[in-house]
């Protein structure tokens, strides 16, 4: 059953389309666009920054993409999965210059950790990223 992580999911897509975006399509890359979907997915990251912790590290993988590895930490008393990741690509001076919408393929436990594994496209203007949870679902029965 959908709790926080659905009605977030519900609110931000709501807003996206109010704003003209499109929602991302599960497991595709999509670049967002201008400041004020940036202001939206920054209360987003926000609003999922009070349940999880990312851990993470990048690296070329010497095939014109960045392979970005990590862990999602849940401290909530329930699961979550079709966690979705938002990977902001950062440039020197910390200025958002490309974004991506990425699906864990793991669930992530209850007070526990989930593996991700995701590769974006290299950007020559991205001298760092950062991750963060954008959406999920709670999963109904996911105790410790």
């Amino acid at each position: 059953m959908n709790h926080k992580g659905s009605l977030i999911t519900g609110t931000v897509l709501a807003v996206m389309l109010g704003t003209g975006l499109t929602a991302a399509v599960p497991g595709m890359g999509v670049r967002t666009a201008g400041a004020d979907s940036l202001q939206d997915t920054q209360l987003q990251e926000s609003l999922g920054a009070e349940f999880f912790r990312v851990d993470w590290s990048a690296k070329p993988d010497g095939h014109g993409k960045t392979r970005i590895t990590g862990y999602v930490y849940s401290d909530k008393g329930r699961a979550a999965d079709e966690v979705q990741l938002h990977i902001s690509e950062l440039d020197a001076s910390g200025k958002q210059v490309g974004s991506y919408f990425e699906r864990m393929l793991e669930s992530v436990p209850a007070e526990g950790r989930g593996y991700f594994d995701v590769k974006v496209p290299v950007n020559a203007q991205a001298a760092s990223y950062h991750v963060a949870v954008y959406s999920w679902n709670d999963v109904e029965g996911g105790t410790k």
